[in-house]
């Protein structure tokens, strides 16, 4: 007969059935640890398959200057070195000095001694690297909203598929914004598992994130407030924690701020050019921050509708917006208001507020607003503090459960929102990155949707009078209405801005391959009057005034052009050029003056030994540069040397084999 159980007794034996076994809780924890890894890889897929379609785009915009243009990219992987300790765009025809961005620049010279001039490879790369990217954010923000899979789910699913990221993940070059914010997720990552944990560990993996990230951008340094900022609202973070926290980042960022000043420092910076920054030409100040604050506001619309896009709203895309204008107002008046409810939530920890101040905060370096940047607008620069406003909408989705359905708190609206969302988001995607396929589809495309922009109208010109582009065209009559075509767009690129040099120079060599020199040279002069230290601008007026036969005149365009560019293969070649013909010139002179024959051919040999340095130096620049090679067979043979001469012959013939297989 069984023991009557007391009133005391039962209660505690209902509370045990209640609670749920340890083999239960296990069960659970793995289901939900399933979920979660299931999560995390369909936000990988999903960033994955949206940008798929980009595997066989070419090159592109700001691609060329770094990767296919740039000599020093082309060394490949013994090029590092030399990539870490020299600005962004050095081994470009152009001199530009603004930037430190080295991690960026080293992947793609590993990617060119893997396959060389292969946009295949460096498309791929991205999108992969873009997947890694989305799934790391997602893992992060668990840690963010552990009582949560939606929240993260959300976020990650509506950052992967955001249009206004096309711009990066479907050009190559813009590889520093996902490597930046990659490393900004590691660093993070590291920081919030130190502030749960406490094991220093963490600290060294995540000053070396920091440091990686800012390799990879400068604006990476807003993460300095952007961590410390997450681990308040997301962590019991105590103060030793933000302290070890903030002196981890603070060293990685003194060394690099200390390393891209001895590196920047060694050149004089250019102001920054109206044509790239219309806000530049606004000379009141107050309509000048106004008028960022309008952009902002445009980029803030751009994030609930995304269309149309464009690769570039310089001047005059838009116009200036003073303090009585609505666009300003409006826009003041909407970032006000975030700002404020942000405030008035912070200590509440409201996760919404974290993503209104995360947005200010990484869009702050680059809004014009604090501070005037090299372009006022790029939807490139969005990429970061999208999130901010991922995180806003996906914390409102789920709290939409509540609001709908007090009692229970489940409804399947959020859900659904998020997938209609998703889905309209990743059409758009989608086909934004067939505009990115190549520069004629998106030049033509986008002149469409900002025709007053200087910098779509000389890209159009650029474009179509390139070299690669004439090539494909079927014979001479296509190649010149494409030049005059191209004439016609760099016209109206200076009649909107008349103080275009780069303008100026595309339209002097466009005409001077027309052979209307006359009006080449007055262009070219222009062209040098905006900037007199253009070395593409020398080097080209150079070759006009060489084969006009004003030889020491082009010789000091040739000598002005490497002194702004020692880097400069095709001005070197020029320059050597120069010589080969004084040296030709001496020659004929030994041969009509028997007199003064040895003298004569003393200067000859002079002249064309200068002129082998200089071919040489061409080569140091541009080892897969064939024409200083044959120039090198023709003056060794001038001296006389015809074993020097044929071996220079064979390397030049094997470098013309070499491109010619690589093009078939």
């Amino acid at each position: 007969m069984s023991k009557k159980l007391t009133r005391k007794e039962k209660i505690a034996q209902q509370q045990q059935s209640a609670q749920p076994s340890k083999r239960q809780q296990a069960a659970e924890l793995q289901q939900q640890q399933r979920s979660r890894n299931w999560a995390g890889l369909i936000v990988a897929i999903v960033a994955f398959l949206v940008y798929a379609n980009t595997f066989q785009h070419g090159w592109a915009l700001d691609d060329w200057g770094v990767i296919p243009d740039n000599k020093l990219t082309k060394r490949g992987i013994s090029a590092i070195p030399e990539i870490m300790s020299t600005t962004y765009r050095t081994g470009m025809d152009v001199s530009d000095h603004t930037l430190y961005r080295p991690l960026s620049k080293a992947t793609f010279a590993i990617e060119w001694s893997i396959s060389p001039d292969n946009p295949s490879l460096g498309h791929i790369d991205n999108v992969l690297l873009y997947a890694l990217t989305c799934f790391l954010l997602f893992r992060v923000l668990l840690l963010c909203f552990p009582r949560s899979l939606f929240i993260p789910f959300a976020i990650a699913l509506l950052y992967a598929v955001h249009p206004l990221h096309t711009e990066v993940i479907a050009n190559v070059k813009s590889r520093d914004e996902i490597l930046s914010m990659l490393f900004f997720l590691l660093t993070l990552r590291s920081a919030l598992l130190y502030a749960r944990g406490g094991k220093w560990q963490h600290l060294p993996i995540l000053a070396l994130s920091f440091f990686a990230a800012l390799l990879s951008k400068e604006s990476a340094i807003t993460y300095l407030a952007a961590v410390p900022l997450a681990l308040y609202f997301f962590s019991e973070a105590k103060g030793s924690h933000y302290r070890g926290v903030m002196v981890s980042m603070a060293v990685p960022a003194v060394l690099f701020l200390l390393i891209r000043a001895s590196i920047l420092g060694q050149y004089q910076s250019a102001p920054y050019a109206m044509v790239d920054n219309h806000l530049i030409g606004i000379k009141d100040f107050v309509t000048q921050r106004t008028s960022a604050i309008y952009l902002l506001g445009v980029y803030l619309y751009k994030h609930f509708i995304p269309h149309p896009l464009i690769c570039d709203g310089s001047y005059a895309a838009f116009d200036p917006a003073g303090p009585g204008d609505w666009k300003f107002i409006l826009s003041f008046l909407i970032h006000i208001g975030a700002l404020v409810y942000a405030i008035m939530n912070f200590k509440k920890r409201d996760p919404i507020a974290f993503g209104i101040l995360f947005y200010f905060v990484t869009i702050s370096i680059i809004s014009n607003v604090l501070m005037l940047i090299g372009t006022n607008y790029a939807e490139r620069l969005l990429f970061v503090p999208s999130l901010g406003w991922c995180i806003v909408v996906a914390v409102l989705l789920d709290r939409l459960a509540g609001w709908l359905s007090p009692q229970s708190g489940t409804t399947p609206v959020p859900l659904v929102l998020t997938a209609l969302v998703v889905l309209g988001f990743s059409s758009l995607t989608l086909a934004r990155n067939q505009d990115w396929h190549d520069e004629t589809r998106l030049f033509n495309t986008d002149l469409k949707k900002v025709p007053r922009s200087a910098h779509m109208r000389f890209y159009v010109g650029n474009h179509i009078s390139a070299e690669d582009y004439l090539t494909t065209l079927p014979d001479s009559a296509a190649i010149k209405a494409a030049l005059v075509e191209s004439i016609a767009q760099l016209d109206t690129a200076i009649s909107i801005w008349e103080p275009y040099g780069d303008a100026w120079q595309r339209r002097a060599y466009n005409k001077y391959v027309l052979n209307n020199y006359p009006a080449a040279e007055q262009d070219f002069i222009r062209a040098l009057e905006i900037n007199p230290t253009n070395p593409v601008a020398h080097n080209n007026y150079g070759n006009l005034l060489f084969n006009t036969r004003r030889y020491d005149l082009a010789l000091q365009h040739f000598e002005q052009a490497v002194k702004y560019n020692p880097r400069y293969s095709h001005a070197w070649n020029n320059l050597a050029s120069v010589y080969g013909v004084y040296g030709e010139g001496a020659r004929e002179q030994a041969m009509n003056n028997p007199a003064e024959r040895d003298r004569y051919l003393a200067d000859a040999r002079q002249k064309w030994e200068t002129a082998i340095g200089f071919f040489k130096k061409a080569i140091e620049q541009e080892a897969d540069y064939a024409v200083p090679y044959r120039m090198l067979g023709f003056t060794y043979r001038n001296l006389g040397d015809e074993a020097m001469a044929n071996k220079y012959f064979r390397e030049a013939d094997e470098i013309a084999k070499k491109k010619a297989n690589a093009k078939n």
